[in-house]
Formats: C-alpha cells, structure tokens, sequence
C-alpha cells in the first residue's frame, strides 16, 4: 500500500531563501515523529548528481534557485508567482530510499500545498496505521493548514486502484481519503461515520477507516460514507463548481 498525505494552506509568494526556511518547518514537523525523517537531501536530477543535504543551507538554497529558473524560462510570467519549492527525499542513497519507502516530501509554496509520499508504508513500518495518523498529526500543527487527506494506491486482482480516482464518492469534490484534516471543530455526534475524531488546533484530524484496504468493499463504503458526511456539513471542498 502506498500512501500520498496533502496539506492544503494559503499560496505564499516566496523567494528561494524564504522557501527553504518554509521547507524547514516541514521537516522539522515530521523529525518529531520519527528517526527516519529527521535527515533530508534534496531529491537529485539525475543518478550522476552529487547528493545534497537539506542542512547544508547554501547548497540546497543553490538548488531551489536552480529549479526557479529553470521553471521560469520555460513559463515565462511564472516568477510573479514566486519560488516554486523544492522536493526532498529522506534517503541519501538508493538503496536507503528503498529501505526507507521511497519517501518524498513535496514542499510547494505558490500552490499552497506540502505534500508526503512513501511507497509500500506497510512493508516499513510495523503499524502502518499509526504511522500515518502521527504524520497527519504532526504535520497539521501548523496552524495554517485549512485542509488535508490522504490518498492510499494499491495492487487489486492485479490492477492499480487509487482510491481518488477509482472509490471516492465526487467528481466535484476533494476527498478524505484514509484520514484528514479540517479546520472546524467537529464531534462524534456531527459525524458518526468516522471511526476516530480528535481535536487539532482549532480543527479536528479524521480517521475514516482503520485500514483503508482497496479490496475491502466495507472499508472503502465507510470511507465514502465520512465523505458524504462531510459534504452535508459543508466540510469537503468543491474542487470544480461546473459538476455541482
């Protein structure tokens, strides 16, 4: 099972210098939550780039700047914009990386977005589950998020199913997924389809399901189910108005 944890907060025009120091505090987040995470480097171009550790300030601001540039002259305009961000990986090594899960956390301050990936979470860690719910944890102290969900991609009779593209409920809207995040204070009794609420901040983290198993049929119905009770609270954002 491979995991996708989205943050959602307001865009940011920010130069190179401002974005790293934004990726900081990500990074920071999630080294509270385990040993894994607490070295970065900057995920490289190429398999001749000389690895590039995210604590080495001057060589991965040189990236971020790099990248810029390279974004800019091919959309011209897109500086106005700002900083497009940067990739990070937890692994300095390939083989690392695998062990690790192939980890990559997308840090995307125009758009508004911090993004975490790790392939075959289950096979990395012993309680998966657990796992998952103190990343989204950790990473929705910040108080700017206003919103996050979790996408879950699995083999299925053989075939790659993604939850958001193959079992959320809406064309329309976002989706929940596994477990998320919103930023309203919610109890059991507004949704009860949820398995696990818990207060975060000024907004709750939702756990849909203890297992989000795509070849569950139980699994993925109580997932939709928290989706659909979230739309009727007016919590699941409309992500393209023309299919309401």
């Amino acid at each position: 099972m491979n995991i996708t944890l989205t943050c959602s907060l307001p865009a940011m025009h920010l130069d190179a210098k401002e974005a790293y120091l934004e990726a900081a505090g990500w990074v920071d987040r999630l080294a509270s939550v385990h040993s894994h995470f607490e070295e970065w480097w900057v995920l490289p171009d190429g398999p001749t780039d000389r690895p590039v550790g995210f604590r080495d300030a001057k060589a991965t601001l040189l990236s971020i700047q790099k990248a810029d540039e390279s974004f800019y002259q091919e959309y011209p305009g897109a500086n106005a914009l700002g900083s497009t961000g940067l990739v990070l990986t937890n692994g300095r090594t390939e083989q690392l990386w695998k062990e690790r899960g192939k980890v990559a956390l997308v840090v995307q301050p125009a758009s508004g977005d911090v993004t975490l990936a790790i392939y075959r979470i289950g096979a990395v860690y012993q309680s998966p589950g657990q796992m998952a719910w103190s990343l989204l944890k950790a990473l929705c102290s910040d108080p700017r998020v206003t919103y996050a969900r979790t996408n879950v991609q699995a083999l299925v009779a053989g075939r790659l199913v993604t939850y958001s593209i193959d079992c959320s409920v809406y064309p329309h809207r976002d989706f929940l997924g596994w477990m998320g995040y919103v930023d309203k204070p919610l109890s059991a009794d507004q949704l009860p389809q949820a398995t696990r609420l818990e207060a975060q901040g000024r907004g709750t983290l939702i756990l849909a399901t203890e297992v989000l198993d795509l070849a569950d049929h139980a699994a993925i119905e109580q997932t939709n189910r928290t989706e659909i009770g979230l739309a009727e609270l007016g919590l699941l954002p409309v992500i393209d108005p023309s299919l309401r």
